[in-house]
C-alpha cells in the first residue's frame, strides 16, 4: 500500500463505527437463527437494515482468545492468547491502534477482557469499564479500574448495588451445577442498562462537539455487554417474559459421553459440568434467566440505535453486532462454556449494518465466515484500507502493518467475499 496522505487527514468524511459485542451469547438463543431462540426486536430490526451472517464462527470458545482475535484479525495461536489469563500482547497491531492513528475518537464502554497494557489503554479517548461483577476492583486481569474521558452517568454506588446479588450468587446455588437469580433491583443499575446509558451519554456529548477540538472526527466505539454471561441474574420484569415452563430445551443424546464417540477432552468436561444431578426445574430455570438477560441486552441495543437516529448519526455509522463466543445453555447437558469446539460455543450471531453506506439491507449470507475478518471488513468499509493492489488509500504506521498481515492471508477472494 502506498501512503498518499497523513493518517487522520480528511477523517471527517469517514464513517463512524459502533462495534457492539455481547458476551457468551450463543447464536441459537435468537429466534432469527433458531426455533429454540427468543424474539429480539432490536437485533431483528438491525438485521433488516443490514446483512445477517447465518454461519459466523469465532476462532475460540473463551473470552480473551476470541476478543483478541477480533481486535487483531489473528488467530489465538498467532497472538499467543490461548487462555483467559493471556491478554493482548505488547506491540500488537489491533483495531484501536489503527483507528487512533487514523484520527478517530476512540472509546470502550463495558467489558474489556482484552487490553491491559498501558500503551493500549492510552489509545482510548473514552474508557468506562464494567464487567460481570460490576465496576472493576483491580483484582482480575483484563478489568482495569478507573475511567478515562467520562464519569459514569449512573452513580457508582448504584452500579455496585445493582451487582450485589451477582457477587454472592455462586455461594448459594439452586443445585449442584446451577446458580441463577431473579431480582427486584432497579433495572437502571444493571450492567446492560448502565452500558446503554453511558453510550447514550457519549453520543450526546460527541454530537455536541466534545473531543472535536481540531475539527469533526469520526468515532470508533466498542460497546461491550458483559451479559448474558454468568452469573445468571435478571430483573423480574424480564424473567417474567420467559417462564421456565415455556423454555424449549435443546435435544439431548444421553449416551454422548459413554458410547465412545466423544474425544477425551469433551468427556472430561462433561464429567465436570454435565447437569445429571440437577432437577428439570433448575435446568429450565437457568435457561429462562439466560433468555431474560439476552432480551435485556437487546432492549439496551435498541436504546443505543435510537439515540444514534435521534442525533442524526445513524446514516454515517457502521454498526457491527456479534458475540465473543457462545454458551452450552442446555446443549450437551451443560451450561456456561469450556475449551471445546461445539457449535453452541463457537457459532455466534453476526450482523453488519450501514444503509447510508450502501451495505445491503435484509440480506442473509449463508456461507461460513469468521469473526477474525470483522476488522478488515470494517477497514474496507471505512475507506481506511484496501485489499486491491491497484487501489491506493491513506495509510501509515499500524495500518500499513495490518494490511501487510491481511494481504499475506489472502482474505479477499476474487469474487469479493
Amino acid at each position: 500500500m502506498t501512503s498518499q496522505e497523513t493518517p487522520g487527514e480528511n477523517s471527517s468524511t469517514r464513517p463512524n463505527v459502533l462495534f457492539i459485542m455481547a458476551d457468551q451469547m450463543k447464536w441459537s438463543i435468537l429466534r432469527m437463527y433458531s426455533e429454540i431462540g427468543i424474539e429480539t426486536p432490536a437485533l431483528e430490526r438491525l438485521a433488516a437494515q443490514g446483512v445477517r451472517f447465518e454461519a459466523a464462527i469465532t476462532p475460540h470458545p473463551l473470552c480473551v482468545p476470541a476478543r483478541t482475535s477480533v481486535m487483531t484479525a489473528r488467530y489465538p495461536h498467532s497472538t499467543g492468547c490461548r487462555r483467559n489469563e493471556t491478554l493482548m500482547p505488547d506491540g500488537e497491531v489491533h483495531a484501536f491502534r489503527i483507528w487512533k492513528e487514523a484520527g478517530y475518537v476512540t472509546g470502550l464502554i463495558g467489558k474489556n477482557h482484552c487490553f491491559v497494557r498501558d500503551e493500549d489503554l492510552a489509545l482510548f479517548d473514552v474508557r468506562c469499564e464494567i464487567s460481570h461483577g460490576g465496576l472493576p476492583k483491580g483484582g482480575y486481569a483484563g478489568e482495569n479500574s478507573g475511567n478515562t474521558g467520562m464519569d459514569w452517568a449512573v452513580q457508582e454506588k448504584e452500579i455496585d448495588a445493582g451487582h450485589a446479588v451477582r457477587a454472592t450468587l455462586r455461594e448459594n446455588p439452586q443445585s449442584p451445577r446451577i446458580a441463577y437469580a431473579v431480582t427486584d433491583i432497579d433495572e437502571s443499575q444493571y450492567g446492560s442498562s448502565v452500558i446503554a446509558t453511558q453510550t447514550e451519554s457519549f453520543l450526546d456529548r460527541y454530537a455536541a462537539g466534545e473531543w472535536q477540538a481540531d475539527g469533526q472526527k469520526p468515532f470508533a466505539m466498542w460497546t461491550s455487554f458483559p451479559d448474558p454471561h454468568e452469573p445468571y441474574d435478571a430483573p423480574r420484569r424480564y424473567a417474567e417474559m420467559f417462564t421456565p415452563d415455556e423454555v424449549r430445551m435443546p435435544q439431548q443424546r444421553e449416551d454422548e459421553f459413554t458410547d465412545g464417540t466423544s474425544p477425551e477432552r469433551n468427556r472430561v468436561l462433561g464429567a465436570m459440568m454435565r447437569q445429571d444431578e440437577d432437577s428439570e426445574e433448575h435446568r429450565r430455570g437457568v435457561v429462562s434467566v439466560y433468555q431474560a438477560m439476552t432480551r435485556f441486552v437487546d432492549d439496551s441495543i435498541g436504546r443505543i440505535v435510537a439515540k444514534l437516529e435521534s442525533l442524526g448519526l445513524r446514516d454515517n455509522t457502521v454498526i457491527v453486532f456479534t458475540a465473543d463466543h457462545g454458551d452450552f445453555m442446555g446443549e450437551h447437558g451443560m451450561a456456561v462454556k469450556g475449551g471445546v469446539f461445539y457449535d453452541c460455543l463457537v457459532r455466534v450471531p453476526l450482523i453488519v449494518s450501514w444503509p447510508g453506506g450502501g451495505v445491503a439491507q435484509g440480506e442473509v449470507e449463508r456461507s461460513p465466515v469468521s469473526t477474525i475478518d470483522v476488522l478488515p471488513t470494517l477497514l474496507k468499509l471505512q475507506g481506511l484500507a484496501t485489499f486491491d493492489e491497484s487501489e491506493d488509500l491513506p495509510g501509515g504506521g499500524a495500518l500499513d502493518q495490518a494490511e501487510e498481515e491481511f494481504d499475506s492471508r489472502d482474505i479477499w477472494r476474487d469474487d469479493g467475499r
